[in-house]
């Protein structure tokens, strides 16, 4: 679950910073700095993009760090439709289901059972139901190591 924090972490200084850009950006219209009528707007877009980063990423992950401390999961299964370019994320039965890139690996077409967090759907363990041994969780792979 090392990947699900250092993402979170990075997710909360990405607010941080939009936050602050916000607020600087701000300050500087309330001076009467800005030259351009573009730049005006600039603290409703750096705002706008942290109210989407927090209600998308940064909160539903900030939920489920409880989950995670507890190991309570949920399971879902079902077929997988396609997976992200960057593999971070696969889709079952329409839900988004969030991964490591770096440790699980799924293809489109496979059956599986997924063991994910509640809010953020983040998948800490991949079951291929067509081979019932063959489970896919960054418990194995780090101990291989």
């Amino acid at each position: 679950m090392r990947y699900f924090l250092v993402n979170l972490a990075i997710h909360c200084v990405l607010l941080g910073v939009l936050i602050m850009l916000a607020c600087i950006t701000a300050r500087r219209n309330k001076k009467r700095k800005t030259k351009s009528v573009i730049f005006y707007f600039l603290p409703l877009v750096f705002a706008i993009l942290a109210i989407l980063d927090l209600a998308l990423i940064t909160g539903p992950r900030m939920m489920d760090i409880s989950s995670i401390a507890s190991r309570s999961y949920y399971y879902d299964t079902g077929k997988v439709s396609s997976v992200s370019f960057l593999n971070n994320y696969f889709v079952v039965d329409g839900k988004c289901y969030f991964m490591n890139p770096l440790r699980l690996k799924v293809k489109a077409g496979d059956t599986v059972r997924i063991k994910h967090t509640h809010y953020s759907l983040f998948t800490s363990e991949v079951i291929d139901m067509s081979n019932a041994d063959a489970s896919l969780t960054e418990k194995e792979t780090d101990e291989k190591k």
